[in-house]
């Protein structure tokens, strides 16, 4: 019987040093909010995450959930909030909300190879416009505008060529980079400003480049500064290891055509952006963003 019961104690001690050790880590109990910005409706936003929300809840063991901001301001009110802990954000915004609150860089997007990218200023082949100066009262459209290659990189190129907005004879936005680019190739504006990846598969379809910026780092995801360090480096971490995968374009390809990895970041990465928005303000007069 005591041998019995020696045995019996001797199995729970072994029970439970196994349940320590086998327990999942503390933050594991938690969810995680990934907010993104709404480059397009919620239901386009969500389908093109899905694949990386689902691998992200298989490396960290976490539940993650998506939501997409209705507008920009809101990413980084719910930061501030802790109403989100991760958001996905184009480089203009996040120079914002690091000069606002603290955020943590912890992946930028890979495109193709690069984690850099730059904006063009299209116009029809068969237009008699040679360079970008010959803008000066034409007309021009503007497609997402308020994601940098769409508007402060284009407006970058312009301004090395001494065109300002007031030198167009008609300017429009229209919030879509690929309906800004079909635009010009109806004949309906004389150019317009897009990433180097959105322009690629127009380039032989009747457009040319005229003019092309500076390069700039990818979008990226970051954190908001109070989560716990331990469970920020797990995600870093996760995240990174996307790149391990076989076919890593499984988990990104939707979140933008040619996303085949994430690289590492630095805050300092973005400090090109910094210097662009600081011009464009000082151009319109601002003293703030």
């Amino acid at each position: 019987m005591d041998r019995y019961f020696s045995l019996l104690k001797r199995f729970f001690l072994l029970s439970a040093m196994f349940v320590l050790v086998a327990a999942p880590p503390a933050f594991a109990k938690r969810k995680l909010t990934l907010l993104l910005m709404p480059l397009d409706s919620p239901s386009v936003m969500y389908g093109r995450f899905l694949p990386f929300k689902r691998y992200l809840e298989t490396r960290l063991g976490i539940p993650v959930e998506l939501r997409v901001a209705k507008k920009r301001s809101e990413i980084i009110t719910s930061l501030e909030k802790g109403e989100a802990d991760l958001a996905f954000l184009c480089p203009s915004l996040y120079c914002q909300a690091s000069k606002l609150m603290p955020i943590v860089p912890l992946a930028k997007l890979r495109v193709n190879g690069s984690s850099v990218y730059r904006s063009v200023i299209l116009v029809r082949n068969d237009s008699g416009i040679k360079k970008v100066s010959d803008l000066f009262g034409r007309t021009f459209v503007y497609g997402r505008y308020y994601c940098p290659g769409s508007g402060l990189l284009p407006d970058f190129i312009l301004r090395k060529a001494g065109i300002s907005k007031g030198d167009f004879m008609d300017v429009v936005r229209l919030g879509s980079d690929e309906s800004a680019v079909l635009a010009v190739m109806a004949r309906l504006f004389d150019a317009t400003g897009v990433s180097e990846e959105t322009a690629k598969p127009y380039l032989d379809k009747g457009l040319r480049v005229i003019g092309v910026s500076l390069p700039i780092s990818q979008y990226l995801f970051a954190a908001r500064g109070g989560l716990d360090g331990r469970l920020l480096r797990e995600v870093e971490k996760a995240m990174l290891l996307v790149n391990s995968l076989k076919n890593p374009e499984d988990v990104l390809g939707g979140i933008e055509p040619g996303a085949d990895g994430l690289s590492r970041v630095r805050d300092k990465d973005y400090d090109l952006v910094r210097a662009l928005l600081k011009k464009d303000r000082e151009e319109k007069g601002m003293s703030n963003p």
